[in-house]
């Protein structure tokens, strides 16, 4: 089957057109199942999901995960958790990252055995505001020069949750020292390749963080913190970035080992809420960190 789609930049992400994900057959999800492990980054708009319809939904990719922050999860699915400014009746968030600037990262890097495929719902989105923004370092890899490949070559490096000091948090526990422990206590540092390969297409990619990526093997402090400032600038070209202006009925799919994501600021008085569900894609299909982990 052939999906209508369009471009979202002269270099990667597509719209799928014509398609409602609450009424999908078997045949249009094979196809959207073949067009992410090419595409990293897919947009479906005017999208109509319940909780259970987009959890179903997600289970068809692989293994769902429940992420180590509980407070963000839905009370009926805990597969969903909540990205929102809203509140509870009692004053406390209703989910996380509220609406503060959240940096460059990939999500779970962290973790041992990262989930690497997203897929985020627009409910209610404040217009103009609170763009995401996408980063390949599938293309970041392809165009790397000649010293930074050889530099990266066989290597493999450590993250750690929100430890780098010198970098912008994506937390949102102000000064909960108690919270901050346990969820350093659940999250070990989890070293992983630099370069992950895709076995099913062939596709290569870079897998470090801006945020979160404290050390390269075999290397120094400063010859690691070097060696990721120059990965960084380079990724971060603009034909490298689509940014993306929210609609209510947004799904955007994408996966977190060819991308980097980070999100702008909005005004705390507009109310977002999206909805976002985490899966261990198939390491057989895609490119997963940590493979034989599964």
């Amino acid at each position: 089957m052939q999906l209508r789609t369009r471009p979202l930049t002269d270099t990667f992400g597509l719209e799928i057109l014509d398609v409602d994900l609450s009424d999908l057959n078997d045949e249009t999800f094979d196809a959207i199942y073949k067009l992410w492990q090419q595409e990293p980054l897919l947009l479906l708009r005017r999208q109509s999901l319940s909780e259970s319809e987009q959890v179903a939904y997600s289970r068809r990719f692989g293994e769902m995960d429940i992420i180590v922050r509980d407070d963000m999860l839905s009370p009926d699915n805990p597969e969903v958790i909540y990205i929102t400014n809203l509140k509870r009746p009692d004053g406390t968030p209703l989910g996380g990252l509220g609406n503060y600037e959240v940096y460059w990262h990939h999500d779970q890097i962290y973790r041992l055995r990262p989930a690497s495929g997203s897929i985020f719902y627009a409910a209610e989105m404040p217009e103009n505001e609170g763009s995401t923004s996408y980063c390949n370092t599938r293309l970041g890899y392809e165009t790397l020069p000649d010293n930074l490949r050889k530099a990266i070559e066989g290597r493999r490096a450590t993250a750690k949750y929100a430890d780098r000091k010198d970098s912008t948090t994506i937390l949102d526990l102000g000064d909960n020292a108690e919270e901050m422990k346990k969820i350093h206590a659940r999250t070990p540092a989890a070293t992983h390749d630099i370069v992950l390969e895709n076995p099913a297409t062939g596709q290569k990619s870079l897998y470090i963080d801006p945020n979160k990526t404290v050390a390269i093997d075999g290397l120094e402090e400063a010859e690691s913190k070097e060696l990721l400032e120059a990965l960084t600038q380079h990724m971060l070209q603009d034909k490298f970035v689509y940014t993306h202006s929210w609609r209510n009925g947004d799904v955007v799919m994408w996966d977190n080992a060819r991308l980097w994501h980070r999100r702008e600021a909005f005004d705390m008085s507009k109310p977002r809420f999206a909805r976002r569900t985490t899966i261990f894609l198939r390491p057989e299909d895609f490119a997963v960190p940590e493979p034989n982990a599964a």
